[in-house]
C-alpha cells in the first residue's frame, strides 16, 4: 500500500498549515477562507494516505472548522461529520486494517461522530463501501484487535435504518464477540460527562429483533441447550439478558446517590423492559428460554427488572404515567408467562426460588395502588424434607429432575444447574474451579438415579408439580 501513497500529500498539508496561520492573523478574504482549507483537506482524503497523514489532515480540517464555526456556527455539525466521513472513506478505499496509528485515526473519527445528530450521521455514513468496511472492522477481531474501537462503532451502525441479511449477520457476529467486553456499569447506563453506548446498543438490538436475523440464533441456542453442548449463541443470549437486567440495578444505585437524573433512569428502565419483552418473552424466543438453564436466566432477569422498577417508582413520581405504563407492561409479560404452556416450569421456578422477591414486589405494588394482577404467589418448597440426600442437587439443594455427575469433583447436580454453569464465561466447576467442557470428559448423565427420583416423586402422597431446580449462585467472572 505504501507505494500508492500520494507523493504530494506533505506539500498539501504544509500549505494548509501555512494558510491557517495566515487566516488566524489576517482573517478571511476574497481569495482565502477557512472553508477553502477544509475543502483542500476533503480533496486530499480522496487520495491514498498513510495513517500519519490522515491524522494530520483531520487535525488541520478540524482546526479550520473550529475557526469557521466562530463565523457561521449553524453549519458546523454537518461539516464536522462530512470531515469524519471523508477520512473514513479514505481508509475504507484502502482497506486498511485498524492497527497502530490507524487506531488513532479511527478514534479521532469516532470523536467527531459521537454526539452528532443521528439523522446527520445516517445521511453521511450510508454508502455501501463505507458500510462494508465499518462492518468488517466491527466483526473481525483480526482486522481490528481493539475492542473499544469496535464497540464505539455502534454509534454509527445504530443510525442505519435497517440491516440487510448480510449486514445483520456481520452485526450479530460482532456483538457476539464483543458481548464479553460490554459492561452494564461502564457502557449501558448514562454517566455524567462520559460518552455512553446505551442508546446505540439499544437501537441496534431493536433493529436486529425486527428482522429475521435472530431466528437462527434462537434455533442454535435451543439445540445447544437440549444437547448439553452450550455454544456461542446460547452464551450470547445469556449475556444479553444479564446485561439488560444488570443495567437496571446500576441505574437504581446511581439514582439513589444522585449520580443519575430521574429522566435518564426512567429511560434505562423502559428500554430494559422492551429488550426483555422482545428477547425473552416474544413468540420467537419463548421456546428457547423455556428450556433448562436459560429458563433460570429468564426468571432472574424478570425478578431483577421488576424489582428495580418497583423500587425506583417513588423517586420517579414526576413521571407517574410512564411508571404506571411500565407496571402494566410487566403485568402483560407475567400474563404471558402464566398462560403459556411452555413457561409453566418458569412459573414454578418463580414461585419456589424467588418467593421472597415475589412477596416484596406484591406488597410494594399494592401499597402504591398499582398491584400486579398476574404476579405468581410464592410457595414453600418442602419437597426436600423427606427426600433421600442423593436426590438433592449439591449446589441448589433442590430435588433434581435430570441428575448429572461432574467428573472432576464427583459431585451430582441437576442438568439445569449444569447448563447454567456452562452458560457462564468462563465455565467452571464450582467445587474444584476447574474448566467445564462440553463433552463426556466433564460430566455424564445418570439415568438410573433419574429413574429412582421419578419413582420417589410418584410415591409421595401429595406430590408437587416437578419444578426446575433453583438458579445456582455462582461468582460472576468479568473480563
Amino acid at each position: 500500500m505504501e507505494d500508492q501513497i500520494n507523493d504530494s500529500t506533505p506539500s498539501v498539508l504544509a500549505v494548509a498549515r501555512q494558510n491557517l496561520d495566515i487566516l488566524s492573523t489576517h482573517g478571511e478574504s476574497d481569495t482565502l477562507t477557512y472553508w477553502d482549507i477544509v475543502r483542500s483537506i476533503l480533496d486530499l482524503f480522496r487520495t491514498s494516505l498513510s495513517a500519519q497523514d490522515v491524522l494530520k489532515a483531520l487535525e488541520l480540517g478540524w482546526e479550520g472548522l473550529r475557526m469557521k464555526n466562530e463565523l457561521s456556527p449553524e453549519t458546523m455539525p454537518m461539516k464536522r461529520l462530512i470531515l469524519a466521513r471523508s477520512a473514513t472513506l479514505c481508509m475504507a478505499r484502502q482497506g486498511v486494517r485498524v492497527t497502530g496509528l490507524w487506531e488513532d485515526a479511527v478514534q479521532v473519527v469516532i470523536t467527531h461522530v459521537r454526539g452528532g445528530d443521528p439523522i446527520f450521521i445516517k445521511n453521511v455514513f450510508t454508502s455501501n463501501p463505507l458500510k462494508q468496511w465499518i462492518l468488517t472492522v466491527f466483526s473481525d477481531a483480526d482486522f481490528c484487535p481493539n475492542y473499544n474501537i469496535r464497540l464505539d462503532l455502534l454509534t454509527i451502525i445504530s443510525t442505519w435504518e435497517q440491516f440487510e441479511a448480510n449486514e445483520g449477520k456481520s452485526v450479530l457476529s460482532g456483538l457476539m464477540q464483543l458481548s464479553v467486553y460490554l459492561d452494564a456499569d461502564e457502557h449501558l447506563v448514562p454517566n455524567a460527562g462520559v460518552p455512553s453506548l446505551e442508546v446505540p446498543w439499544f437501537d441496534v438490538m431493536c433493529k436486529l429483533s425486527k428482522g429475521e436475523h435472530l431466528n437462527e440464533i434462537y434455533k442454535k441456542a435451543l439445540i445447544q441447550m437440549e444437547t448439553l453442548s452450550v455454544g456461542g449463541e446460547a452464551r450470547w443470549l445469556n449475556r444479553v439478558v444479564e446485561l439488560v437486567s444488570t443495567r437496571t440495578e446500576v441505574a437504581k444505585k446511581r439514582l439513589a446517590v444522585g449520580w443519575l437524573r430521574a429522566s435518564d433512569a426512567l429511560l434505562v428502565l423502559e428500554s430494559s423492559l422492551v429488550l426483555l419483552a422482545i428477547f425473552v418473552f416474544s413468540s420467537r424466543s419463548i421456546e428457547t428460554f423455556s428450556c433448562r438453564g436459560l429458563l433460570q436466566v429468564a426468571a432472574v432477569a424478570l425478578i431483577k427488572i421488576t424489582t428495580s422498577i418497583v423500587d425506583m417508582i417513588p423517586s420517579l413520581r414526576t413521571y407517574i404515567y410512564r411508571c404506571m405504563k411500565m407496571v402494566h407492561t410487566v403485568d402483560h409479560i407475567l400474563k404471558v408467562v402464566i398462560t403459556c404452556p411452555r413457561l409453566q416450569s418458569l412459573v414454578s421456578t418463580l414461585r419456589k426460588d424467588h418467593g421472597e422477591e415475589l412477596d416484596r414486589i406484591s406488597q410494594h405494588t399494592y401499597r402504591m395502588g398499582i398491584p400486579l394482577q398476574f404476579l405468581p404467589e410464592a410457595i414453600d418448597d418442602d419437597t426436600t424434607i423427606n427426600c433421600p440426600e442423593r436426590f438433592v442437587d449439591s449446589l441448589t439443594f433442590s430435588v433434581m429432575e435430570a441428575p448429572v455427575l461432574l467428573k472432576t469433583s464427583q459431585v451430582t447436580v441437576d442438568e439445569a444447574t449444569l447448563l447454567y454453569l456452562l452458560l457462564q464465561e468462563p465455565s467452571l466447576c464450582p467445587f474444584t474451579r476447574t474448566p467445564l467442557h462440553h463433552d463426556d470428559d466433564s460430566f455424564s448423565r445418570l439415568p438410573d438415579l433419574q429413574h429412582e427420583i421419578q419413582v420417589w416423586r410418584a410415591s409421595q402422597s401429595s406430590p408437587d408439580t416437578p419444578t426446575s431446580p433453583k438458579t445456582p449462585q455462582v461468582e460472576s467472572h468479568q473480563p
